[in-house]
């Protein structure tokens, strides 16, 4: 971004310009950055951060200070008799109305990106001990936050994220030659074991996910600014519900390139009944992840997570794996070495298919492929009933990473 000048000013400056041609700041900034060669189109609070920088030691970001300029306060202290503004404060001129969509976008990017509640440089809107924003004085030690996220939060699916342009996106994999790999040292003139970047032969197409909150004029002049925040972060979430189902039909079904590789209960362990999930043949599933692949994640229904919560060692013997180090001095304390025989994070939902668990390695399992400025916040009023409906839209697909690191356990079978 070293070719790409734009004229800095204070905050005073910039409210006095926005409030009225709001339109006139951003697009300004987003020509200037095209012509610089980025051809990504910058979120509102990314604009304005290129037109008034945050300095060192700043608590709040551009976007923060120009909440603060106009007046709107974001959250209550009902302790110390502080409330956040009304969100009717939001539509007192072009500027306020533009900063209410990008306060809807940054309240659903919080749920959406899996950010917490605490101030951040480019996502928070806290204002600084004292000040208008927030007047009073944070007690001193740990203090809490809420953090509104699915009981399965999509970061547990996925490995890595990327950006393109369009709906549609072909995915590429590393392929190798398994005897190569194997290979322990390269001898003298010998050719390099080599790993081939490969592109998909189906492309993945991305959809569209997001959700409408509409109501009456009075409700939403009326209501506090944080319980708006507090409800466009709750239709997030049941957005983030709906990409967790959609990743794991992909870890299950695949991409239309690969899919993972079964393994039946009862194969793993010939003593096992088909439906009821064994130690045994738990611990041999685990071990089917060859290095360097580890399980890390497994996702199954209540019945099979049950299943799995109680599985015990029966009451005849303990396993050596068990037995402390040292006791009776025989040194017969293991430890293991390989990431795949304890903490596994489990989790249970009725999207995953009947008694079968989904395990993968969530550093290589799975894509999740987004539409580069894709998130979109509306509003739209209906004079004939006196009603405002706000949506929040985002576009993003998943695909395979490594096929290797997905593998599904069969306990019905």
């Amino acid at each position: 971004m070293d070719n790409l000048q734009i004229t800095t000013m204070g905050t005073a400056e910039l409210w006095e310009q926005f409030e009225r041609k709001p339109l006139d700041i951003y697009h300004g900034v987003a020509t200037r950055m095209k012509d610089a060669g980025i051809d990504d189109p910058p979120t509102l609070s990314r604009a304005l951060e290129e037109v008034s920088p945050t300095q060192k030691g700043d608590e709040l970001d551009a976007f923060g200070r120009l909440m603060l300029e106009a007046g709107i306060r974001s959250k209550s202290d009902p302790v110390s008799g502080y409330w956040a503004s009304n969100a009717g404060e939001f539509y007192r001129n072009a500027g306020t109305k533009a900063l209410l969509g990008e306060f809807m976008a940054r309240n659903w990017r919080k749920v959406s990106h899996g950010m917490s509640e605490q101030r951040a440089i480019f996502l928070g809107n806290d204002g600084i001990a004292g000040s208008f924003e927030r007047p009073y004085s944070d007690a001193m030690g740990v203090r809490p936050t809420q953090r509104i996220a699915p009981a399965i939060p999509l970061s547990e699916l996925v490995s890595m994220t990327t950006g393109i342009d369009g709906d549609t996106y072909r995915s590429y994999y590393l392929t190798y030659d398994a005897a190569a790999l194997r290979r322990y040292r390269v001898g003298e003139t010998a050719d390099i074991p080599i790993a081939k970047l490969t592109g998909s032969d189906k492309t993945i197409r991305l959809k569209k996910y997001g959700r409408g909150l509409q109501a009456s004029y009075e409700d939403l002049r009326r209501m506090r600014v944080d319980k708006l925040a507090f409800y466009i972060q709750w239709m997030a979430l049941q957005t983030e519900i709906d990409k967790v189902a959609a990743a794991l039909d992909v870890l299950v079904n695949g991409d239309g390139n690969f899919t993972p590789q079964s393994h039946n209960l009862t194969t793993l362990d010939s003593t096992a009944t088909a439906g009821t999930l064994s130690l045994k043949g738990w611990l041999s599933y685990k071990m089917q992840f060859a290095n360097p692949y580890a399980i890390s994640t497994a996702l199954t229904q209540t019945a099979v997570a049950l299943q799995l919560a109680l599985l015990n060692t029966g009451s005849a013997n303990v396993p050596l794996l068990a037995i402390p180090a040292g006791q009776g001095g025989l040194g017969t304390g293991l430890t293991p070495i390989n990431t795949t025989n304890d903490n596994v994070r489990y989790g249970w939902t009725s999207d995953a298919p009947s008694l079968k668990i989904v395990g993968f390695d969530n550093r290589f399992a799975l894509e999740r492929v987004t539409e580069i400025g894709s998130e979109i916040s509306e509003m739209e009023r209906y004079i004939t009933n006196q009603t405002q409906i706000m949506t929040m839209t985002e576009v993003e697909g998943y695909a395979y990473v490594d096929q290797y690191a997905v593998r599904i356990l069969d306990v019905n079978a």
